[in-house]
């Protein structure tokens, strides 16, 4: 009985407490943009200045706060204080700035005249000595050409690629460091993609690739030609990761890793036994790039739960792959696109919404925010997506009746919001 009435106590406290957060929530949302100035002020003034000045403040600006309690302002101030980043910005033109974009005008104007100048005495040199010229032509061109082969102007690309990759960390501009290092990626994936195949056009090497994944080609040539190159820019990537400050390269790192295990040569032998996970039943018009398409749903997905086992746990690749993977079954499990029987379709369904819940449960548990909102808003699309389906398989025709489908769904959404607005408990699955 005593054990009863602690449950009944601890219960009593915790719904108090979710009531008054949901109360602060509710006012936090309606604040103006003054409000929210002068909360950030009080919350500063009672943290460093003291509980008087901060009193004589909230006496003084009480009517521009509304309804607001002492209270409710101690505790949206210190929200605010905690969970608020300031940014400059200029409201008026000052003489220093003037200043400074007279200097930038200037070294504006510097580039354009020397490049007015260099073009200028090209001109000259084209003009008056033509003989040099067209002896420079004469000797320069096989060099040029040779310089400039399909061959060799891969392996330059490759090289500045590398270059890039290298030295771009060490650029101070963050525009220019991310676009150096952005190219310089790509080019020496496709480059040792075209070095490896000896394709030198794009055209050719990507048609190489194609048939890599259809299986045209040898597990050793789906290595060396998909797999290695992928895998080396993922080296390369993490690498950048290492010695630059940008956040978004540990979220591309996931991407040529995946690409590069899917062309392992053990891959296309476990394909049959991989595919069972997500079509276990016998379906006869199953045809082979459905079945590799489960197979790569079924690798993400052993990759997936391998890096939240992790003892350190790279959130951003984790990321990256729970939106691929959540994009994959979503799409897998439409009934139009692998045209499964009936057992593998409701099989489908019990995994998509299996793995949807997972990844909120995840979120909740790594304290990812934007992890539970991929999850709710992966089950928020699947919910619209078998709206449409899920009458169909049945008979109905949405023929002539999209309008009333449409105002359908837009009533479903509106039923999703409040029960979203009425029982956020639910929905909050972060721990106290």
């Amino acid at each position: 009985m005593r054990i009863l009435k602690i449950l009944l106590l601890l219960l009593t406290i915790s719904s108090t407490t979710f009531a008054t957060d949901a109360a602060l929530a509710k006012i936090l949302a309606s604040l103006t943009k003054e409000q929210h100035a002068l909360l950030y002020q009080y919350g500063t003034l009672n943290t460093w200045a003291g509980p008087a000045v901060a009193d004589s403040f909230w006496r003084q600006h009480q009517p521009e706060l509304g309804s607001i309690s002492p209270e409710q302002g101690k505790l949206l101030a210190a929200e605010l204080l905690a969970n608020t980043e300031l940014s400059y910005a200029m409201k008026k033109p000052s003489r220093l700035q003037a200043l400074w974009g007279v200097f930038t005008a200037s070294r504006l104007l510097i580039g354009l005249a020397a490049l007015v100048g260099a073009f200028a005495i090209i001109q000259l040199l084209g003009r008056y000595i033509p003989t040099l010229w067209r002896k420079l032509l004469r000797y320069l061109s096989p060099l040029f050409r040779w310089l400039f082969s399909p061959r060799m102007l891969t392996w330059e690309l490759f090289i500045a690629g590398l270059a890039g990759v290298y030295w771009g960390p060490h650029i101070d501009s963050v525009e220019i460091r991310t676009g150096v290092i952005q190219v310089g990626l790509l080019m020496v994936w496709a480059q040792l993609t075209a070095i490896l195949t000896r394709q030198y056009e794009v055209k050719d090497y990507l048609n190489v690739i194609k048939d890599c994944f259809d299986q045209y080609h040898t597990e050793k040539h789906a290595f060396l030609y998909v797999s290695l190159p992928a895998l080396f820019t993922a080296v390369l990537i993490f690498g950048i990761t290492r010695v630059c400050p940008d956040m978004w390269y540990r979220y591309e790192l996931i991407v040529p890793a995946m690409i590069g295990l899917y062309a392992l040569p053990f891959i296309p032998r476990l394909e049959p036994i991989l595919s069972r996970v997500l079509l276990p039943f016998t379906y006869d018009r199953l045809r082979a790039k459905d079945r590799r398409l489960a197979a790569y749903v079924v690798v993400s997905l052993v990759v997936w739960v391998a890096i939240l086992l992790l003892p350190i746990v790279p959130r951003e690749a984790l990321l990256t792959l729970t939106f691929g993977l959540i994009g994959a079954l979503l799409l897998i499990s439409m009934a139009d696109v692998l045209h499964s029987n009936g057992k593998n379709y409701w099989w489908l369904q019990l995994v998509t919404l299996a793995f949807l819940f997972t990844v909120v449960l995840a979120g909740a548990q790594q304290g990812l925010l934007l992890f539970t909102w991929a999850g709710l808003g992966g089950m928020l699309v699947y919910v619209l997506i078998k709206y449409w389906e899920m009458p169909t398989m049945f008979g109905w025709s949405w023929k002539n009746k999209r309008a009333w489908g449409a105002l359908g769904m837009a009533l479903l959404i509106w039923g999703i919001a409040v029960l979203i607005r009425s029982r956020p408990e639910w929905f909050t699955l972060f721990p106290g």
